[in-house]
């Protein structure tokens, strides 16, 4: 029994380091994939900060861009005509001038002119429906239809909805993941 022991150990006995080779070779293997896979999540998420600075420094640039005082055409026109006489440029600036206050006259003044149109026919409804309900409450219920709500919704939505969309959910308008 102790010569087919021995004669099985010594046929065996040269696999024996090799295997031990393929067994440790395997798990340095699953090592070697276990931290290449850590590598690959901790790339994906140094992407996705990054992803996430350039946005909210774009955000930043962007609002710093809307509150920079627009140059006017009149001034960037008396900068360039050093030395022209008088009578070319005034008439020129003058033309400028007033179209920079055209220019930052047209977003207001749509804008109010718009509100003030809205307020005006939901008066005359409002006066007509008193004329013909005659009580107050039922006069604006009548009125208030599901279209001046959508519009109110609608203003609401934009006046508050993007940053308190990302203060509340977090993460960013780009990606649909929550931020941290």
């Amino acid at each position: 029994m102790l010569a087919i022991l021995s004669a099985i150990l010594g046929f065996a006995g040269p696999f024996i380091p090799e295997l031990l080779k393929l067994f440790r070779q395997k798990q340095d293997n699953a090592h070697e994939l276990a931290i290449l896979q850590m590598q690959a999540q901790l790339a994906e998420k140094q992407h996705l900060y990054k992803m996430e600075e350039i946005s909210s420094q774009a955000d930043i640039a962007e609002a710093q861009a809307l509150h920079q005082p627009q140059q006017s055409f009149g001034v960037q026109l008396l900068d360039a005509a050093v030395g022209w006489p008088k009578w070319a440029i005034l008439p020129v600036f003058y033309a400028f001038a007033l179209l920079d206050w055209i220019n930052g006259f047209i977003k207001p003044g749509v804008t109010a002119a718009m509100v003030a149109f809205y307020l005006a026919f939901k008066w005359s409804l409002y006066q007509l429906a008193i004329v013909r309900l005659g009580d107050y409450a039922r006069s604006v219920e009548s009125i208030w239809t599901e279209n001046d709500f959508a519009v109110l919704m609608l203003c609401l939505g934009y006046y508050f909805g993007h940053r308190s969309m990302k203060t509340v959910f977090g993460g960013s308008a780009n990606t649909s993941r929550a931020g941290a």
